[in-house]
């Protein structure tokens, strides 16, 4: 099977790149550079995307591919880089990628070996967690509470 994406390709483009005068320069694809790419795109900017490497090379392709709410941010106290995260993934999940972003529910089990504080914490988090998908805009239908 051929494929598109083959080094001669990449070093025409790249040769061609040199040339081309454009809005944004994304340099590195992984998660947050191709979706930069794409945003970008998406409203009407020309884009030149490079990498080292071929799309999500690096840490991306090792990475569960989720887009969080900022729950690790919150539960260190980084209030303020959760909310950036809560308000991205409304922007993902309803405008920028809807056809990619997508909720996907788990289950946490607080058995009895979890001691009851541990558990109440843990769910104070996602009580907050929910308050910030609820402040970001996030509809209850497109992501639903803990």
């Amino acid at each position: 099977m051929n494929s598109s994406l083959n080094a001669a390709r990449r070093r025409w483009e790249l040769d061609e790149a040199r040339t081309d005068v454009v809005d944004v320069l994304v340099v590195g694809l992984g998660a947050t550079g191709a979706g930069v790419a794409l945003d970008a795109a998406s409203r009407g900017l020309s884009v030149a995307a490079v990498d080292a490497h071929d799309l999500a090379f690096g840490t991306s392709r090792w990475s569960s591919k989720l887009i969080h709410g900022g729950l690790r941010y919150l539960a260190s106290g980084q209030v303020g880089v959760a909310w950036e995260s809560a308000v991205e993934r409304d922007a993902l999940l309803r405008f920028i990628a809807p056809h990619l972003v997508a909720a996907h529910p788990y289950l946490l089990p607080l058995t009895p070996d979890v001691p009851r504080a541990q558990a109440a914490a843990l769910m104070a988090g996602y009580r907050l967690g929910d308050a910030l998908r609820a402040a970001s805009g996030t509809p209850r239908r497109l992501l639903p509470g803990p």
